[in-house]
Parts: C-alpha cells; sequence; structure tokens
C-alpha cells in the first residue's frame, strides 16, 4: 500500500499560498508548490481535487499535467483524481443538472488522461441524493426515493463510461451518504471499483456496517482507502450524533486491524489520508505507537 495525501487539505499551505495583506490572491494558487510540500512531508501519493480546476480557474492546466508527469517519473509518485462534486448531482432528476454533471465528469477524465491516474474516485450520487436519505418519510417511501436516485446515477454512469471510452475498473465509487447496497449495485452492473471511505462508513452515512467486515465483502473491488476516523452515536432523547474526518484515535475504527488485514491481503492501492494535516501527523503518531 501507498500513503497518501489530498494537499489541499494541508490548510496552511494553502493559505500561504493564496492569502495576501489585501485578502485572498488566487493568482498566487500554484498546484504544483501543494504537491511538492506533500513530497517533502514523505507522501508519495497524491489525490488530487478536480474541482479546484472550476473554483479556481487556470489552476491546472496541461503544463500542470506535464510538470505532475515530470514528478511521476523522476520521483516516483502516484496519483489518482477526484472527481467533482461541488455543485454536480450526477442523480439529478433534473436532466438539465444532470447533463451539465455527466459533461463536466466527462471533461475531467479527458484532462486528466495523460496523467494516467490509477484510478477516478467518483460520488456516483451527490448532496441532493445525501439530503434525500434524510427525511422523515416512512421506510419504504424512503426506499422508493433512494431506488428514483439511483436510476438516474445509473443513466450518468452509463454515458460516462460509454463516452469516455475508459475502462470501469479505472472507476472508484465512494461510500457516500446514500444506502451503500444500492452503490454496491452499480458496481456490480458498471463492473467499477469501489473507494472505501472509513470516516463516512463509521459516521452511518453508507448504513450501519462493521468497518472490518465491509472491507473483507468488498475487498474484490475496493482499490483506494480513504482514511480517516468517525462515530456515530445515538443519545438519550434518540438525536443523532456523527462525526468524520478525524484523526485517528478519535473515533472507533480500528485502524490497526484494518491496516494488518490490507497487508496480509497485499493491497497494493494508495490508503489517503483525507484530514488535514496537524490530523495527518496526529494519525501517524497514534499508527506508529499502537500498530508496531
Amino acid at each position: 500500500m501507498r500513503l497518501g495525501i489530498v494537499p489541499i487539505f494541508e490548510a496552511q499551505g494553502l493559505s500561504d499560498i493564496i492569502l495576501s495583506e489585501k485578502g485572498l490572491d488566487l493568482s498566487k494558487f500554484n498546484y504544483i508548490e501543494l504537491v511538492d510540500r506533500a513530497y517533502n512531508m514523505g507522501f508519495r501519493h497524491i489525490e488530487i481535487t478536480s474541482d479546484l480546476m472550476y473554483v479556481i480557474p487556470n489552476s491546472i492546466t496541461e503544463d500542470t499535467i506535464d510538470k505532475l508527469n515530470i514528478i511521476k517519473d523522476e520521483k516516483g509518485v502516484s496519483f489518482t483524481v477526484h472527481l467533482p462534486i461541488w455543485s454536480v448531482e450526477l442523480a439529478s432528476p433534473n436532466s438539465h443538472i444532470r447533463r451539465a454533471s455527466i459533461d463536466t465528469t466527462i471533461e475531467v477524465i479527458n484532462f486528466f488522461e495523460p496523467l494516467e491516474p490509477l484510478n477516478y474516485v467518483m460520488h456516483a450520487t451527490g448532496a441532493l441524493a445525501s439530503e434525500f436519505t434524510r427525511l422523515k418519510v416512512p421506510p419504504l417511501m424512503k426506499q422508493a426515493i433512494n431506488k428514483y436516485m439511483q436510476s438516474f446515477a445509473i443513466k450518468s454512469l452509463e454515458e460516462i463510461i460509454s463516452k469516455t471510452e475508459i475502462n470501469p475498473r479505472k472507476i472508484a465509487i465512494e461510500n457516500v451518504e446514500f444506502p451503500f447496497e444500492l452503490t454496491r449495485e452499480m458496481v456490480d452492473k458498471f463492473d467499477t471499483s469501489i473507494c472505501y471511505d472509513t470516516g463516512h462508513l463509521l459516521s452511518g452515512m453508507s448504513g450501519r456496517y462493521d468497518p472490518i467486515e465491509f472491507l473483507r465483502t468488498n475487498y474484490d473491488r475496493i482499490v483506494e482507502i480513504h482514511l480517516h476516523d468517525g462515530y456515530e452515536r445515538v443519545e438519550n432523547n434518540n438525536r443523532r450524533i456523527w462525526a468524520d474526518h478525524l484523526a485517528l484515535g478519535d473515533g472507533d475504527l480500528p485502524f490497526c486491524e484494518l491496516l494488518f488485514l490490507l497487508k496480509e491481503k497485499g493491497f497494493k492501492g494508495p490508503v489517503v489520508f483525507e484530514m488535514g494535516i496537524e490530523k495527518v501527523i496526529k494519525s501517524i503518531q497514534i499508527l506508529k505507537e499502537k500498530c508496531k
């Protein structure tokens, strides 16, 4: 396995680059500088946040891809690309929103293919589908709504795979705030892969699963791990409280058992710390102390 990081989560480094005395200066943003910071911290895998292409125009260009390819060849750094999630909803029943989301996803895949990333992490369902999963409606109605949203995600996936002609196994569908059994149906239907997000699972977003059993059951398709801690609690008044993107040790993840199991199975994919740099440092220290 290769330990990785999401450079834009390195908040202090990002603020150093784009903040000035006059405030926010996006013209100063340099993605290669963030990658270099991550490399100098010892990380050899980078997950690229492709939303930056739209949030900060010209932040990632063809020239950036050329430089990333040099870093990959000369320094042995590998890359994955997280497909857009901000303002994107592949499961939207609104055909205009879905059309724009599909086109955006296709554009990003075609743009990053010269980098030959290990895989593309995808949220097959987005914020709207997540919102619907929280509706206070009878279970049968909620199940029908989720299946309805899934039907649109299926149409989107079919078009994305067809138009990019990408190997479906390079698409790693992440478990998000949506019933995972429906996500797994899409994985099987299109022969894609899975990005296992530990914090999403522990916080109950994808349903209630044991994190180790989830790994064993879905290992046949897991190609990437998003590693962060989380928890879900129910208080005395039946109010649900949850958290994710925590440092290891601050939630319920049996992280030593999980990593030992990955090692036992010979997992070769990236294990990406999806948290801020202070939490990453704390997590690595915990791993050294607890996991021998």
